[in-house]
């Protein structure tokens, strides 16, 4: 795969920028040091939620005696087999297994794009998002065992209509004791331009005591692309 680009697969972290529930949040960038301030290098603090832009969901977020971002190797964080799913899904819309079941067998994660990305910055990207139903996590566990992450262009698989759905789907993909192996979340994704991916690389910031962590995602490759309807 020597001379095929790697592309971002995130957004870069801003001081404004939009999360769960709230249209916009603020990523408090604060000079420590600064060049113009005739120190001899510019460092800033910073000062932001775990959960804020794209980022990864591990088991610990919603389960005490799951792992969390720390207690991953760095093979984990790798990829070989992306899938990259184009699923409308509007406001609100909850998305069910069908569109899943065409996935391969060797797929190890799974990107979903449902075009919500363009409302990125606006009330309805934050306040009235897509969301995925408990039952995908459950039939991907039991039916795609190799699928070890979910990725999404959308601020949260919890959609704020259906909050208690949310809840349950997250612990459906993050629970370590159900069927099969726990499925990441990656959520607020850049998917714009994952056009046949081959591999993917997370790279969360890696911090012990949290359960999850803010990430960077790069991606590049031919690979396979499935369109299909939202199921």
């Amino acid at each position: 795969m020597v001379g095929l680009p790697w592309i971002f697969l995130s957004h870069p972290l801003a001081p404004v920028i939009p999360v769960y529930g709230q249209t916009e949040a603020t990523v408090i960038m604060n000079p420590v040091k600064s060049r113009q301030s005739g120190d001899a290098a510019n460092v800033f603090r910073l000062t932001l939620e775990n959960h804020w832009g794209t980022h990864v969901d591990t088991p610990a977020h919603f389960f005490d005696h799951g792992r969390a971002v720390a207690d991953f190797s760095p093979e984990e964080w790798f990829f070989s087999s992306p899938w990259v799913m184009d699923i409308h899904a509007g406001p609100g819309e909850m998305i069910g297994v069908a569109p899943f079941q065409a996935v391969g067998m060797r797929c190890d994660l799974i990107l979903i794009r449902s075009g919500f990305q363009r409302w990125r910055g606006q009330e309805a990207y934050s306040h009235d998002n897509p969301g995925i139903l408990p039952e995908v996590g459950h039939w991907l566990r039991r039916h795609r065992p190799r699928v070890r992450a979910v990725g999404m262009d959308f601020v949260s698989m919890t959609a704020r209509r259906h909050r208690a759905a949310g809840h349950e789907c997250h612990r459906a993909f993050l629970d370590p004791e159900a069927f099969g192996r726990p499925i990441l979340v990656i959520e607020d994704m850049n998917l714009e331009g994952a056009e046949g991916l081959a591999e993917v690389i997370v790279a969360p910031l890696v911090v012990r005591g949290i359960d999850s962590a803010p990430c960077t995602v790069f991606g590049r490759g031919l690979a396979r692309r499935c369109h299909s309807g939202k199921g």
